[in-house]
């Protein structure tokens, strides 16, 4: 009978030890305020930035928006003929997008030459309008600076 009694006591005491360890343990598998980690991997964006994993489901986050230029590559081409090789010459066949400053650059073999320079065309998306860049290294002599 002793054994028994301590049997049911064991049972007894048991019992509210499990009940608990069972709230505790799915009150802390639940999603309230629970952290989650999440790996780091990253994605690369086709912009050639990248993001990593957030959120609750780890998902990548968002790739920024891409811009698209103001003026497609053909039309830049367009006013850069137009503008600046109307005196003869050749542009670069692969002109530089300059985001920030929506410009598209390209190289230019002009029939003016300038000693330490190469020209540019540069066609600003805003005003649809271009110019040349004289870009020079090294001082220039007075004479040529006046010319401008």
């Amino acid at each position: 009978m002793n054994k028994h009694i301590t049997a049911l006591v064991v049972i007894v005491l048991t019992i509210p030890v499990i009940f608990i360890g069972f709230h505790v343990f799915t009150a802390n598998s639940s999603d309230e305020g629970s952290q989650i980690g999440c790996t780091l991997e990253a994605k690369l964006c086709p912009d050639g930035s990248s993001v990593g994993r957030t959120g609750l489901q780890c998902e990548f986050a968002p790739c920024p928006e891409e811009t698209t230029p103001a003026m497609t590559e053909r039309e830049a081409r367009t006013i850069a003929v137009q503008t600046c090789i109307k005196g003869g010459g050749t542009l670069s066949s692969d002109p530089e997008h300059n985001e920030a400053t929506k410009t598209w650059w390209y190289d230019a073999n002009l029939n003016a030459t300038r000693e330490g320079c190469n020209p540019a065309c540069v066609v600003s998306e805003e005003t649809r309008t271009a110019e040349i860049n004289w870009r020079c290294t090294g001082l220039q002599p007075d004479s040529q600076l006046l010319e401008e």
